[in-house]
C-alpha cells in the first residue's frame, strides 16, 4: 500500500499528560527536521542580500550543521523510543504468560485525545461510578 504524503506528522497525542509532553516534543523535532532547510534557504538568501557571496558559505555551513543535529537526535529518539516499547510489550507479556493473567489487571487501552471529543463532566463521572457500585 502506498502512504499518501501528508504536510504534517499524524496528530496522535496520548491522554496521559506525560507521555503527551514526550509526543508533542517528538512531533515538533519531527517538523523541524521536515521543515528546517526552509528557514536556511531564508538564512542563505538574506545573508547573501546583505554580505554578497560572503555570508553565503557560512550561513549555508551553519544551517546544514543544526539541520543535520536535530536529523540525528530525532534517529536517536525514534531508537530509544522503539526500545522502550518493545521492553514495556515484554514485560506485559511477561506478567501475562501464555495469555492468563495473574490477578493483575490488563492495562486498559490508551485514548488518543481528539479535537472535538466529549469530555464528561466530573460530578456525572462520579454518579455513573456510584451506579456501578
Amino acid at each position: 500500500m502506498k502512504q499518501k504524503w501528508r504536510w504534517l506528522p499524524p496528530w496522535n497525542m496520548p491522554a496521559d499528560p506525560v507521555r503527551a509532553v514526550f509526543w508533542f516534543m517528538r512531533w515538533l523535532l519531527q517538523v523541524l527536521v521536515r521543515y528546517f532547510y526552509i528557514l536556511v534557504l531564508v538564512g542563505v538568501v538574506y545573508e547573501t542580500y546583505l554580505n554578497g557571496i560572503v555570508g553565503l558559505a557560512g550561513t549555508l555551513l551553519v544551517g546544514l550543521l543544526i539541520w543535520a543535529g536535530l536529523a540525528v537526535l530525532l534517529v536517536v529518539i525514534n531508537i530509544t523510543s522503539g526500545v522502550s516499547r518493545v521492553y514495556s510489550e515484554m514485560s506485559r507479556l511477561s506478567r501475562n504468560s501464555a495469555g492468563f493473567s495473574y490477578g493483575a489487571p490488563e492495562p486498559e487501552k490508551e485514548e488518543n485525545v481528539v479535537e472535538g471529543s466529549i469530555i464528561m463532566d466530573l460530578e456525572e463521572e462520579r454518579k455513573r461510578r456510584r451506579q456501578e457500585m
